[in-house]
This record gives C-alpha cells, structure tokens and sequence, in this order.
C-alpha cells in the first residue's frame, strides 16, 4: 500500500512542477505516462534551451544518491551531450521544490551517498530556477 501512496504523491508532484513551468512560459511534456524506464520525468523548453528533468518528492533528512538510477545517469549526460542543458532533479522536500543538477550530484557523489538536508535547502528553490532560466 506505500508503494501507491508514493506513487500518487509523485504522481501529483509532476503534475504540480509541469504545471508551475508552463505558467512560467515552459513548452513542458510529461512523460510520466510513457514506457515504463524513461530516464525521467519531463522535458521542458524555453528560449531554445531544453531541460531534462525527474522529479523526486523526498522524505526524511537526506536526498540518498541512490535514487539516482544508472540510466538515468547515462541519458542525462547523453542529453546534455548533445548540446542540450544539463539534466535536472526537481526535489520536493518540506513542501517546498529545490533545484539540483545532475552534474552537482555527479561530483557529490563521490565524497557522500546523500545530500543532507541542510544541504538540500542551500540549492535553487524552483522560483529562482526559473528566474536564471530566462
């Protein structure tokens, strides 16, 4: 029965971030209903930069690395590869949304196996994303 209830919060998360950003001007497509093992959540275009985002709705007093899914991992460098932005992870945690980059997740990765929540609130909150993103 948890499992559904994640399943639902995240669910309810994705709609709520794409809906934030196509009322920031986003052209934004949900992939949550696509093929099961997309390596993310959803693409979203503004002023010829594309964005590859997942959305993670994260509970407790870390962001644990591991959630991070190998292919994930090698679509979001490919992406980012192909001249595109780099990848992203919109973070739900203590309802408010933080912003944090596959490349910083990258390198942290290597010193720690999760981003503490202290941590976890120095990142970009959605409404300041936003604003760099124009």
């Amino acid at each position: 029965m948890q499992a559904k209830t994640n399943k639902k919060s995240g669910n309810e998360f994705e709609a709520f971030f794409c809906e934030k950003l196509f009322s920031n001007g986003f052209w934004v497509h949900n992939l949550a209903q696509n093929q099961a093992g997309q390596p993310a959540d959803v693409i979203a275009v503004r002023n010829g930069a594309a964005y590859l985002i997942d959305c993670k709705v994260c509970s407790g007093k870390e962001f644990p690395y591991s959630r991070v899914e190998e292919n994930q991992d090698s679509s979001m460098l490919l992406w980012a590869d192909c001249g595109n932005e780099v990848g992203w992870f919109a973070l739900l945690f203590e309802d408010e949304v933080y912003m944090l980059s596959h490349a910083q997740i990258a390198f942290n990765r290597n010193i720690r196996s999760a981003l503490p929540a202290s941590e976890i609130r120095k990142l970009p909150t959605l409404e300041r994303w936003l604003e760099k993103c124009k």
